[in-house]
């Protein structure tokens, strides 16, 4: 309490000597100091709930860490996974990324132990309840303090605490922060998790169509606001059917994940690319102009061509057709309207032979025209 706030307070004045020797103008301090505290940690919340990926929920944790104190290390492990398990690690030594993989399938046998320490725990009191095949892939961490990472769906992760740089113990205060910053932090990488899971597709994590046609009516408005051009395309594996006739359906999975792999790796990092559903897929280009979309279209088909797919004795190759759109600030039409026009310039690339790209051209030709050299 200063010295200011007890001149303004004739009743402290009078009674100063007695309030400080009970031990209430230390209370009063300590009371503040809570408050203090508390107000940060929820503009520290606040802050975490606003982050718009798991990244940036990181970094924006380990920044605040650093004001305390300094882990030697920290693991979070994450299952990124919607049907099946798909466990991520990101590591920092002295608070520096460093690339470091964990030999952990699963998050499962950790669960029951969660259940009963639902807050941050010593590590010690887990190696003392699970077993040492289990704690292995962990073990090589060399954790101090471990964080679950809980919601509705069981254990979405774990955060892992390595001593502090210096080699000291954590002090209460210290281990006190951590649960109440950890408890926000879980909440937002829920959040981040659960709308990741809802706007990507199971099988491919790619986004899914629902997620695009949404992004696409932004892209219209968009537009409309700043004269802009864009282009979609929609394209499909070429005889298909007849694939997984021959093959079967697991290899027509494959082929799957490993054409979703190649479309990313090819497509430019703003572009939106989604799967429509079974051998479908649809692309969000911003920016581009019709020129610039066939461009990029070829550019796919070709990478297509050349991949190869390893599936047991076989080596499989698939084709696709692509139909491309796109949109005039000046003749601005609905999501739906674009969609099926790059539709029936698909239909025209199936027509005219399969792999190949078509570009729908409205207007006095009013019909879609292949646009191969």
């Amino acid at each position: 309490m200063d010295w200011d706030e007890i001149a303004r307070n004739p009743l402290l004045v009078e009674n100063y000597a007695m309030f400080r020797d009970v031990g209430i103008l230390d209370y009063v301090d300590q009371q503040k100091r809570e408050i203090k505290n508390n107000q940060h940690l929820l503009e520290e919340a606040y802050e975490l709930f606003r982050m718009e990926s798991v990244d940036k929920i990181v970094d924006y944790i380990l920044w605040r860490l650093s004001d305390k104190f300094i882990p030697s290390s920290v693991y979070i492990i994450l299952n990124e996974g919607i049907m099946v398990d798909k466990i991520k690690t990101i590591a920092f030594q002295s608070m520096q990324t460093v690339e470091k993989s964990l030999p952990l399938e699963t998050l499962r046998p950790f669960e029951e132990f969660f259940k009963k320490y639902t807050g941050t725990t010593s590590y010690l009191i887990l190696k003392n309840e699970l077993d040492e095949a289990t704690l292995a892939p962990i073990d090589i961490c060399f954790p101090e303090i471990i964080v679950p990472i809980q919601g509705f769906s069981g254990l979405y992760g774990m955060i892992l605490f390595g001593e502090k740089i210096l080699g000291e113990e954590y002090s209460p205060g210290e281990i006190s922060y951590i649960n109440r910053l950890m408890k926000f932090t879980s909440i937002s990488i829920q959040n981040n998790i659960h709308y990741e899971r809802s706007v990507r597709d199971s099988k491919t994590g790619l986004y899914n169509h629902n997620f695009f046609l949404s992004r696409l009516k932004e892209e219209i408005a968009r537009s409309k606001r700043n004269h802009s051009v864009f282009s979609i395309m929609v394209m499909d594996i070429d005889k298909f059917k007849t694939f997984n006739d021959t093959y079967g359906h697991l290899a027509g999975d494959e082929v799957i994940l490993s054409l979703a792999a190649t479309l990313k790796k090819t497509l430019r990092e703003g572009d939106i690319l989604s799967r429509f559903g079974g051998e479908e897929f649809t692309v969000l280009l911003p920016d581009t102009t019709p020129e610039q979309s066939w461009i990029a279209a070829e550019r796919l088909r070709q990478a297509v061509e050349d991949m190869v797919t390893p599936y047991q004795e076989h080596v499989l190759k698939v084709t696709i057709s692509i139909g491309i759109a796109s949109i005039h600030p000046y003749s601005l039409s609905s999501a739906e309207d674009l969609i099926k026009r790059a539709d029936e310039a698909l239909y025209q690339s199936k027509d005219r032979g399969r792999n190949r790209s078509t570009h729908y051209r409205s207007g006095l030709l009013n019909q879609a025209l292949d646009c191969n050299p």
